[in-house]
């Protein structure tokens, strides 16, 4: 049967939309990383800037929820796993865990420590070292004035840190379908993030490698956040990979700012779906042809 070019044409614009429906709905990672915020969190431009990079995820979002931990008290070095209850919340039941071992399976109590902690230190976000230990509040701007004592004293604000191997994020029986987070002082010293994304026991795509900072130092920050449109998930494991020249000093990692909300509906009451769009072309396209071979007849 020889298809008109009418048909042909509709047949062409159905699969076209299909497939750029299927390669829509799928997960999408978002990462940024500036190695040298020195404490601030201002946007320092498009592309990867992490700030921009949070804002892409946040512009996927109909609405969203915030654990800024600003109204949690800073606690004092724990030596052994830490769980924070009902981020995002009272009584949502999602919990943020740090979990031992640290190092290469050691425990040392002089070295692993899981805390809330504030900004009380000296130094200035601008001068990494002499007193600024590099993880930060991402909670608005660190670096004006509200929370910067004349360029002298680094104050206010408070994040949650770590330096054990694993990082767990557990919605419990809530399934979410977006996460993300502020990283502060990620992997400066020898290491990066491993990220796995799981619902119930499966592990949705791969293990995804966000890479250490370019220079070693203190300050930086970084974000990172995921969507998946087509599946939800329930936990989100984070694992530092330590480099292979320092196995056994796993860097201390700053969280602050964890965002998790409802995606944004893929389609609107007035536009229809992709999918729909398809059927309706080669409908169109069926009823041309069909007219035409009437008409022939």
């Amino acid at each position: 049967m020889k298809l008109s070019h009418t048909l042909k044409t509709g047949i062409a614009l159905a699969l076209t939309v299909a497939a750029a429906s299927a390669a829509q709905a799928a997960a999408t990672t978002f990462f940024g990383n500036n190695s040298t915020a020195n404490g601030g969190v201002v946007d320092a431009g498009a592309g990867n800037d992490p700030v921009n990079q949070r804002n892409l995820f946040k512009g996927n979002l109909l609405s969203h929820q915030v654990e800024t931990f600003e109204a949690r008290s800073a606690t004092p070095n724990s030596s052994g796993d830490l769980t924070v209850a009902n981020i995002f919340g009272a009584l949502s039941g999602v919990t943020l865990t740090a979990s031992r071992p640290n190092g290469n399976g050691s425990i040392d109590d002089s070295t692993d420590r899981t805390r809330i902690q504030q900004n009380t230190y000296g130094g200035t976000p601008s001068v990494p070292g002499g007193g600024f230990l590099g993880r930060f509040s991402t909670t608005g701007d660190p670096t004006s004035a509200t929370t910067n004592n004349g360029d002298r004293n680094y104050t206010g604000g408070k994040w949650w840190e770590t330096n054990f191997r694993t990082v767990t994020i557990d919605f419990g029986l809530t399934s979410v379908s977006a996460f993300g987070t502020f990283m502060t002082d990620l992997g400066d010293f020898d290491g990066g993030l491993e990220v796995e994304i799981f619902s119930g026991g499966s592990r949705l795509d791969g293990s995804i490698l966000l890479p250490r900072e370019a220079r070693s130092g203190n300050g930086g920050l970084a974000f990172f956040g995921y969507t998946n449109d087509t599946a939800t998930f329930n936990r989100v494991v984070f694992t530092i990979a330590q480099g292979a020249t320092n196995p056994s000093n796993y860097d201390t990692v700053g969280f602050d700012d964890l965002i998790t909300g409802q995606l944004r509906p893929t389609g609107g009451g007035t536009v229809p779906e992709p999918t729909s769009l398809a059927l309706v072309g080669l409908s169109l396209a069926l009823l041309g042809y069909s007219r035409r071979r009437k008409s022939v007849g």
